[in-house]
């Protein structure tokens, strides 16, 4: 194993068993050293030290990980539910008889920090406001979703409070996050993205046909299950609510993924979400979203299709799903389903 490669593992990673493999604590020591041989500074070659520096502490925090869990007896343990029982649990809520466990911060979106648990052995999650002064937001994302009933749209349980601060807690969608994604699937084909764009295009026409303009549809609010090819688009706390009103407005501009004739006082357009999503296809396709690269691999009517999504011209998503599937059909026949495999990769 090279340093390049150690590097690519480590810092890719989630769980200790994906750094160390399978075996005995023993066996585990050994590849654990294996690793200091390969990644520490005093090895690699001066231009590497300061990244060997980070790598090395990446790689004791992941040993330090491995003995806890084989001394919890979850080292080896796949199903998430019982790995979250094992971890310290960080808060407990108690509504209408039920009682919610919160094991683990995940990430934060725009204006909430979530947190993901369990009630009756269902996994949740819970959308904490960041901000006592944004909880008019959070506070309208549950209503929102409370409303609508998309199997791309996440489903909220019930509203609460936590500390003064507007939250609720939504059932755990299946799915990964495009860079977890893109790590153990690699980069789609033309004929698994069209699967992807076919999901995302129904999601957004009906978001669209109740006027609801996302506006905030960015790599870190995909979720991809690659069992279905479904999509869950998530984080609608700062999306526009009946945005065909004169006074609608933009509430947030994301550099990459908002086209440049769109600003904070633009009239709010179909075309904003239809857009971003033609960036994330040329993302999960492995081309340059910022020059607008496809692979050449790709077939070109698919290309020409994804283009066609960053044309400002582009205003409904029912209409392209219609020529989208067209599409498909034409390049890829019209078997209904591919199985996504992962990429192999040795430890």
């Amino acid at each position: 194993m090279s340093f390049k490669e150690a590097v690519d593992i480590l810092t890719s990673s989630k769980r200790p068993i994906e750094v160390f493999g399978d075996g005995t604590e023993e066996e585990i020591k050994k590849r654990y050293r294996s690793y200091v041989k390969i990644c520490h500074p005093d090895i690699v070659s001066d231009e590497y030290k300061d990244l060997a520096e980070k790598i090395m502490k990446i790689l004791n925090d992941f040993y330090k990980r491995a003995l806890d869990e084989i001394k919890k007896g979850i080292y080896d343990v796949t199903d998430p539910k019982e790995v979250l029982k094992a971890s310290e649990v960080l808060f407990t809520l108690t509504i209408r008889n039920k009682e919610y466990t919160f094991y683990k911060y995940l990430y934060s979106e725009d204006v909430g920090d979530i947190y993901e648990g369990l009630c009756e052995d269902e996994r949740v999650l819970i959308k904490i406001c960041s901000d006592i002064d944004d909880n008019d937001l959070v506070k309208n994302e549950y209503q929102l979703l409370l409303k609508l009933n998309h199997a791309s749209i996440p489903k909220v349980i019930t509203r609460l409070k936590v500390n003064d601060k507007e939250a609720f807690i939504s059932s755990k969608p299946e799915g990964l996050e495009l860079d977890e994604f893109l790590r153990d699937y690699g980069y789609l084909s033309g004929e698994h993205i069209c699967w992807v764009l076919e999901r995302l295009l129904s999601c957004i026409g009906y978001l669209h046909s109740l006027k609801i303009v996302h506006g905030n549809i960015k790599e870190d609010n995909i979720l991809i299950n690659p069992d279905t090819h479904n999509v869950i688009l998530k984080d609608y706390s700062l999306c526009i609510v009946s945005a065909n009103e004169k006074d609608s407005s933009y509430k947030i501009i994301n550099d990459s993924y908002t086209p440049d004739y769109v600003s904070k006082d633009s009239k709010v357009i179909p075309n904003t979400d239809i857009y971003a999503v033609g960036k994330i296809a040329i993302k999960l396709l492995g081309g340059d979203i910022d020059r607008v690269a496809l692979p050449v691999t790709c077939d070109i009517r698919v290309r020409q299709f994804i283009r066609k999504l960053l044309d400002k011209g582009s205003n409904d998503a029912w209409q392209l799903w219609d020529e989208l599937i067209k599409i498909r059909t034409e390049v890829y026949g019209s078997k209904r389903f591919q199985t996504l495999r992962k990429v192999r990769r040795n430890v």
